[in-house]
């Protein structure tokens, strides 16, 4: 296989996180432990209501499939997110985007994005995901409008 064909298109967040626990929690889906095998319907559908929580997912606003959410720890990163890169502009785009202070980066992969649930009822709505209270948006790599 050529490289570039390992290549996905993916958007790519910074933050800083305490801690690798904080990261976690931020960027995954968290899952309150399920009801007693006794609970009531109503226990159980609360419990439904309010599981997963997704902060990543509540601050971007979008539709989003979690099997496709990267988190990486600051160590090592900036080798590890180049090689997934295709283009050499975009790498060094990149370069110039990573700061010292930094602590995680989350990758998103684009096709992992469904749309914004604010216009469901108009179909869906793609939006550029953008920066949030928590995170900072470096762009988008790998994306059909990138160099190849």
């Amino acid at each position: 296989m050529h490289v570039a064909d390992a290549c996905f298109a993916f958007h790519l967040f910074a933050a800083r996180f305490p801690d690798q626990t904080e990261a976690e929690l931020f960027a995954f889906e968290q899952w309150e432990p399920a009801p007693a095998a006794d609970a009531s319907d109503a226990e159980f559908s609360a419990w439904e209501a309010r599981n997963p929580s997704w902060r990543l997912k509540q601050e971007l606003g979008d539709y989003m499939d979690s099997d496709f959410v990267e988190l990486i720890g600051r160590e090592g990163s900036a080798h590890y997110l180049e090689s997934l890169i295709r283009s050499d502009s975009e790498q060094q785009r990149l370069r110039l985007q990573i700061k010292a202070c930094y602590s995680h980066f989350i990758l998103v992969a684009s096709e992992s994005i469904h749309g914004d649930p604010r216009s469901a009822a108009s179909g869906p709505h793609q939006r550029v995901p953008h920066s949030t209270p928590t995170l900072d948006y470096l762009g988008e790599f790998n994306g059909s409008s990138a160099p190849h």
